[in-house]
């Protein structure tokens, strides 16, 4: 766990511990952080210490619809035998429509729990990413993405946990190489409140199968929380670990730090 705050402290200059009191929530966060970043190496070959800045956008348009605008990067550390700074990576940018598929709404969370109001939504897409710096010298890389997703979710359960299933469909073009991605994802979630403001941590899982292999390639693992900054602002930091044996590097140790906006 004191690489991942090293981490937060390298890249973005924050303590992820500073201002949060609630023992019961910083339990759930920092034990299964550790989890993740525990067995954490110094960036080699085939692990890469990265972070994640990320941007994103709701614009509600009416009950059952919304807009979500996006922008992303990665940010990796170089390895031991570089200099040892980080660059920037790629970057991606996006724009979604958000649909609400069933009309049961639960009306008791507050506005910016879009997605936390209802059972069952579908999201469609389209994203494109490019690699940036010394990749696109050495191995340029664009994206034309399209995406759409169904996501549902169970009212809350024992301890008032909820359970939050996506199935994902990527329709990719990779310098002009077109392949299909297929994603599954599971999530445990619970929403809370702390000073009077939404907290919302979480643990997922996810799977991906590539069609350029006809296999199931990746895996991601990912602890984070949610908090409400004001009715308009949220913030997401998070923990990733990713591993694809087909990928170079094979396995990353992620910090990703998402800021929302709510309107």
């Amino acid at each position: 766990m004191a690489e991942g705050g090293a981490l937060l402290r390298r890249y973005t200059g924050l303590n992820p511990y500073r201002g949060f009191e609630s023992l019961s929530l910083r339990q759930i966060l920092l034990g299964a952080a550790a989890a993740l970043f525990l067995a954490a190496s110094p960036a080699t070959a085939d692990t890469s210490n990265q972070f994640w800045p990320e941007l994103d956008a709701y614009f509600g348009l009416g009950e059952r619809m919304r807009l979500y605008l996006m922008t992303t990067a990665s940010r990796a550390e170089q390895t031991a035998s570089q200099s040892g700074e980080a660059s920037v990576q790629d970057m991606q940018l996006g724009a979604h429509l958000d649909v609400t598929l069933t009309p049961a709404f639960r009306r008791t969370l507050v506005e910016g729990d879009w997605q936390r109001n209802r059972y069952l939504w579908m999201r469609i897409g389209y994203r494109y990413g490019r690699s940036l710096g010394d990749l696109e010298a050495a191995d340029p890389y664009r994206e034309h993405r399209g995406i759409f997703e169904l996501t549902g979710r169970t009212p809350p359960l024992a301890g008032g946990l909820e359970y939050v299933s996506r199935i994902r469909w990527d329709s990719r073009d990779v310098n002009d190489v077109h392949s299909n991605r297929y994603r599954l994802r599971l999530q445990v979630e619970k929403s809370l409140s702390y000073d009077g403001r939404a907290v919302v941590p979480f643990v997922n899982a996810e799977a991906f199968y590539d069609t350029r292999y006809d296999a199931w390639i990746r895996e991601r693992y990912q602890v984070g929380a949610e908090f409400q900054l004001s009715p308009r602002w949220r913030i997401e930091p998070s923990l990733a670990y990713q591993s694809d044996e087909r990928a170079t590097p094979a396995r990353i140790h992620a910090l990703a730090l998402a800021l929302k906006y709510f309107h």
